[in-house]
């Protein structure tokens, strides 16, 4: 997706979980100084709103990461010529790939390993289930690997159009970026004349895990929101698809 569609998907259903009832066809996103949306709602009529996301840098670079997998698969196979392209898809088209593998390995890395695995999978006979690389070559290969503790390669009758890839990242909470709250409110200057409301949202790091992170965002918001262009702070955990906070 474009930025664009991204921030109106979000938008959209951060909206939904505020109990706002949009007019259909309303949205508009226009260029900065703009803010990101601007919309009707049903029963209060013209809204602007900025979106700002609260995960920390680390935790979204993770997930980025993570989510960019199935895309190297893609860009490693165009590396190989058209038949051996075929081939790959042919033999791959009911696999499940279970990967472990560091949550700090990049699209580069990453496609690097897809290459890998294509290059193992192109020698293994036709229907090929197991672990793709032993223990030893998993040690002796780590560096080229990139970290990776194992690739697994699976079957299943009800899986088409494959492979599909399992690569799950996992770190600790970490902190929501209050910092991001305070300059949205305070740095920026935009140009609306409907009522402006800020929705930030984290992904994945909760924005109550913390027993003082709900506080510490009032405290933020109480603090500098009467001195800015914004009415409102709304604060959406969308891992729970729920609204947490809103002031006033």
């Amino acid at each position: 997706m474009t930025k664009q569609q991204n921030e109106r998907r979000i938008f959209e259903l951060l909206a939904s979980w505020a109990g706002l009832i949009l007019v259909p066809n309303s949205i508009q996103q226009k260029n900065p100084p703009a803010p990101d949306i601007e919309c009707q709602v049903q029963g209060f009529g013209s809204l602007a709103v900025e979106l700002v996301a609260l995960d920390a840098p680390n935790t979204r670079k993770r997930l980025q990461n993570m989510n960019a997998t199935l895309d190297t698969w893609k860009l490693a196979l165009k590396k190989w010529t058209t038949a051996e392209q075929k081939k790959l898809c042919a033999e791959c088209n009911n696999v499940f790939l279970v990967l472990l593998i560091s949550n700090e390995a990049g699209t580069r890395d990453r496609t690097e390993l897809m290459e890998s695995i294509q290059e193992q999978l192109l020698t293994k006979p036709s229907g090929f289930i197991g672990e793709l690389y032993s223990p030893r070559e998993l040690y002796d290969f780590g560096e080229r690997l990139h970290g990776c503790q194992r690739v697994s390669v699976r079957r299943g009758n009800d899986i088409t159009n494959g492979p599909r890839i399992n690569a799950p990242s996992g770190g600790s909470w970490q902190m929501p970026q209050i910092q991001k709250i305070k300059e949205k409110l305070t740095a920026k200057t935009y140009h609306t004349s409907a009522p402006l409301e800020l929705f930030a949202y984290s992904t994945h790091d909760e924005v109550d895990a913390h027993i003082n992170s709900l506080s510490m965002i009032d405290e933020c918001v109480r603090m500098y929101l009467p001195c800015s262009q914004f009415r409102r702070v709304r604060v959406f955990d969308s891992m729970f698809k729920a609204i947490k906070y809103s002031y006033p």
